[in-house]
């Protein structure tokens, strides 16, 4: 089992996206056992597009919870970074 690390960026990506009114409770929940599942080394369902990054990203991984809602992480031998969560417009703006 990996030991997760909590991004200052996440936690503010969190409470951005709870006050936003645009996810659901089950939108949370989906979140909470996708990052369990990465937590436990489990296959994550290919619907959710788990895929690379490339360029200034690369070393990180995405996650589309809902079409437009993405979860960034990264993984070691021990640690699963939680990085960011948010609009495709708002995660690729802080890399750039």
């Amino acid at each position: 089992m990996l030991i997760i690390k909590i991004e200052k960026s996440f936690k503010k990506d969190i409470d951005k996206s709870k006050k936003s009114g645009n996810y659901s409770k089950e939108d949370f929940e989906l979140l909470k056992k996708i990052i369990e599942d990465l937590q436990n080394k489990k296959e994550i369902e290919p619907k959710y597009k788990r895929h690379s990054l490339k360029g200034d990203m690369k070393g990180y991984e995405v996650i589309h919870i809902k079409p437009d809602w993405l979860l960034v992480f990264k993984i070691t031998d021990e640690y699963l970074y939680l990085v960011m969560l948010g609009k495709h417009t708002q995660v690729y703006k802080k890399f750039k």
